[in-house]
């Protein structure tokens, strides 16, 4: 999909609900250092009228995107489609995805529908002193919004959309599938981070190496209503990636190991497999793991590397399918010749 994703630094400064319209956004006007205001364009209905569904991470820790944000420039700034500079909602996980919730766009009350929600986290951020950092693509052309000239952006190309999972469509949408360039917002405050990420009901997780949905996936809406999920692939829902040794003594080149696990009852064996660092770089796998056991696989310093200052890994099966994906931070990988075990 050719956008240009990026992240967007600024002020919150104010922003307006728009109620009882066909696809209604909660639209935040957010200000450079330098004044120049960017508006934000956040969806908080699908366009088949379904809720958007939502996680706040609060505080959000230990991601290894966070590290690049004080780096970032005031402004917007085109993302590397990694871990440390993309969000991935399935490949870089930051929160467990039947953990979500739905709310309509608009309610009757104060504090019962999303663009409350949104609001009630931009206003603490901004009496705080905060920062915002979203993620999203960039406007390409100027639309001639009235919303624009009210927020003083008169070019209408300083704004960004797309501010929730952009993968694991079907139908319409399939072509805005793609791998690292979820939207989501990040909230500095003095103590903290927050994360508000967003996502259509109708999208299906897990997805393959293009962001499309994989065989077994279940849609959003599934997975937080409780109800019945198509079950995973029994190889694939059987083996995870347990521990690893990032920095082993010495040159680390050769002497780094990943090590899987398998849940499974009986021996099985895997073949084709891959696994994927943050850069793309990829080690084929074939082994066979007894019923409950371990298995290292040494890395030859040729394909994947384990990144001394935090990363991630993707497993994938031998049809592409995502099986397991985990991330680390630079003090997991700290510790010198001892094993790291990923988070969960």
């Amino acid at each position: 999909m050719a956008i240009l994703y990026g992240v967007l630094r600024g002020h919150p400064d104010r922003y307006k609900r728009e109620d009882n319209v066909s696809t209604p956004h909660l639209q935040i006007r957010v200000l450079e250092n330098g004044g120049q205001p960017w508006r934000i364009a956040v969806n908080v209905q699908s366009d088949t009228g379904s809720n958007v569904a939502f996680w706040v991470v609060d505080p959000l820790i230990g991601e290894p995107v966070l590290a690049s944000l004080p780096n970032l420039a005031s402004g917007f700034t085109p993302a590397a489609p990694n871990a440390d500079h993309a969000l991935d909602y399935v490949k870089a996980p930051l929160f467990e995805f039947p953990l979500g919730r739905a709310l309509p766009p608009t309610g009757q009350a104060n504090g019962d529908d999303l663009q409350d929600l949104l609001s009630l986290y931009l206003d603490q951020c901004k009496a705080a002193g905060g920062e915002l950092y979203a993620f999203g693509a960039k406007f390409d052309r100027n639309l001639h919004k009235p919303i624009d000239a009210e927020f003083g952006n008169l070019d209408g190309l300083h704004g960004i959309h797309d501010i929730h999972m952009n993968q694991g469509n079907v139908g319409q949408h399939a072509g805005d599938n793609g791998v690292f360039h979820d939207g989501g917002l990040i909230l500095k405050f003095p103590d903290r981070h927050l994360g508000l990420f967003l996502g259509f009901q109708t999208q299906r997780v897990p997805t393959d190496t293009a962001g499309n949905a994989a065989p077994g996936s279940a849609t959003i809406g599934q997975l937080i209503s409780g109800g019945p999920v198509p079950p995973p692939p029994t190889v694939a829902g059987t083996v995870y990636i347990a521990h690893a040794l990032i920095n082993p003594a010495g040159t680390d080149p050769g002497r780094e190991i990943i090590v899987l696990a398998s849940l499974a009852t009986s021996t099985q064996t895997i073949s084709n497999w891959r696994l994927l660092d943050k850069n793309g770089r990829v080690t084929w796998i074939t082994t066979t793991l007894a019923a409950g056991s371990f298995v290292a696989i040494a890395l030859d310093g040729n394909g994947v590397q384990l990144g001394n200052n935090g990363g991630n890994l993707i497993l994938q099966d031998q049809s592409n399918a995502q099986v397991d994906a985990v991330t680390y931070t630079g003090e997991d990988a700290s510790p010198d010749n001892r094993y790291v075990r990923f988070r969960r």
